[in-house]
């Protein structure tokens, strides 16, 4: 393989940023400006009540207003002034935020696969907004829970909306139960990785079967309710990041599963006018003061919708219905990668009902680097197909592969002395066993492989072998490619079969398409995988 420099992240948006009024109250009133803003945010006690947003790690108002107090003191009588002093004391008290953020724990989550920006085989909607499927906006008070409201209460109960149809208020799910669970000490925090890996492990409850308090987060659930929610484990979740970096936030990635009825999951750095002036607002904007992120803290939230209009994200908060437009606010793309830290991607739930028995059928094809168009193939015999004619050494090309419905992709190729090796997910560099790429598709849509380089023939032997293994449910890879390197057979699509122990699906359609791609369609079956064998004959 070699390096794609026209290989760029996925998605780009940005739009100017827009000013605002800074945050700073300076003078003999700053104190008693910020009193209703704490006895807002600190009034929250339970499900629908109290004014205003709490931050998501709040200690007693009585600390908060006794700090700003002596501080202000001091601060007026050393001389000091300005428009900061009170303002930066409280965001201070803001950051002992309800969201932690850890490289490390952000990292632990596989990376969504994104589609090929292509607007014209992946058109994304010019707006999307799944506020229909949302529960009531509800206060989490003065307990540093946000990770749950933002995964559970938010995200969890939009895609249980979003596929049966049911409105956002009747499945709404409880974040005590969760966050019972995952609380760091003192209830003030915890990890969205955590929430995740809850939610897909163990599951999740019904609000009205474990009820939300601020007061404390020891309360456990009884036998019956951990049975109850090992019935509504979430299929899984993706970090939407560009590439194995855990520092760049892919837009279009966040757009994709949003349009495909998918929330996102967000951790975001928040103080400043984001809070002071946010009630009632339908759109935030940032000040000058607020890019610096002084005295900011760490937040998480619900992404429930984009306006390319807009040129902005649709938030859903934790605070309240008086935050924003009745707790839903935009935040600007530009924004969005400025202040965001991760994001999560809820899979959308599997196919229910009689959508289980739509045909399996993916379209596979080799796209040239240079003019973007196909390198025709044509069956050879079976499920092996060939290149028309011969491709020249140094043509660069990737693999797209197209999922009608959601699957899971292996791509597996020959080495010249007979041996395999994975092409995705791409294996870690230091662990050829591991990757942080999911092979799991859930969003449906053409994709690239691999990504950041192209293949190219070279000048050994006379075609290379490529295998691409469509799947249900997941397989270890690293084991199946293991098995293809120690078969006895003498053909690589014979080896792959015999790697997978006959768990390849027999009644598959193949047939070639208009442009020179492969199309497969199986109907139901209860076996796992579809092989398609690929050969590029080399001049």
């Amino acid at each position: 393989m070699q390096d794609d420099p026209q290989d760029q992240p996925d998605f780009s948006d940005s739009n100017s940023s827009g000013g605002g009024r800074g945050g700073g109250f300076g003078g003999g009133g700053g104190l008693l400006n910020f009193l209703p803003l704490l006895l807002g945010l600190f009034g929250g006690r339970s499900r629908g009540g109290g004014r205003g947003g709490g931050g998501c790690g709040m200690k007693i108002i009585l600390l908060a207003i006794a700090a700003a107090a002596a501080y202000f003191f001091f601060f007026n009588n050393s001389g000091g002034g300005g428009g900061g002093g009170v303002s930066n004391v409280v965001q201070n008290l803001f950051s002992q935020s309800g969201y932690s953020f850890s490289p490390e724990q952000f990292k632990k989550a596989g990376v969504y696969e994104g589609l090929e920006a292509d607007n014209t085989k992946n058109p994304l909607p010019e707006s999307v907004s799944l506020l229909r499927f949302a529960p009531d906006r509800q206060n989490q008070g003065k307990q540093g829970s946000c990770v749950a409201w933002s995964s559970v209460y938010a995200a969890r109960s939009i895609v249980e909306a979003a596929s049966t149809g049911a409105s956002g208020n009747s499945t709404a799910y409880s974040p005590a139960f969760v966050y019972n669970q995952i609380g760091l000490e003192d209830c003030q925090g915890s990890y969205i990785q955590k929430a995740m890996e809850f939610m897909t492990d163990k599951g999740v409850i019904p609000y009205n079967d474990f009820p939300y308090t601020d007061q404390e987060c020891s309360r456990q659930p009884t036998s019956a309710l951990w049975n109850k929610a090992a019935e509504n484990r979430m299929h899984g979740f993706k970090r939407l990041t560009d590439g194995e970096s855990v520092d760049g936030i892919n837009v279009r990635a966040v757009k994709e599963h949003l349009a495909k009825d998918a929330p996102v999951v967000i951790g975001m750095m928040v103080g400043g006018t984001f809070m002071q002036e946010m009630m009632g607002k339908d759109t935030w904007a940032p000040s000058n003061e607020d890019r610096s992120q002084m005295g900011f803290g760490g937040h998480a939230l619900c992404v429930i919708g984009y306006d390319d209009r807009r040129q902005a994200f649709q938030i859903m908060n934790s605070w309240g219905p008086e935050w924003g437009d009745n707790g839903v606010a935009w935040v600007r793309y530009a924004d969005f990668k400025e202040f965001v830290r991760e994001a999560y991607g809820i899979d959308p739930m599997p196919k229910r009902g009689a959508a289980i028995n739509l045909a399996f059928e993916c379209a596979i094809g080799l796209v040239k680097n240079d003019d973007k168009k196909y390198i025709p193939l044509k069956v050879k015999t079976g499920n092996v197909f060939e290149t028309v004619g011969t491709v020249a050494p140094g043509t660069a090309f990737k693999m797209e592969i197209k999922n009608v419905t959601e699957c899971n992709i292996y791509i597996f190729g020959q080495e010249t002395d007979g041996s395999s090796y994975t092409l995705f997910p791409y294996p870690d560099k230091t662990d050829p066993a591991k990757t942080q790429f999911s092979p799991y598709c859930g969003i449906t849509g053409y994709r690239l492989f691999p990504r950041g380089k192209s293949m190219a023939p070279d000048n050994v032997g006379s075609k290379d072998v490529f295998a691409v293994v469509v799947t249900k449910k997941a397989i270890d890879w690293y084991a199946i490619n293991v098995a293809i390197s120690k078969s006895t057979r003498t053909d690589y699509g014979g080896k792959v079969q015999e790697a997978l122990e006959g768990s390849d699906i027999t009644n598959v359609s193949f047939a070639t398409g208009s442009g020179g791609t492969i199309n497969f369609k199986a109907e139901n079956d209860q076996k796992n995988a579809v092989i398609s064998v690929v050969e590029v004959n080399k001049q």
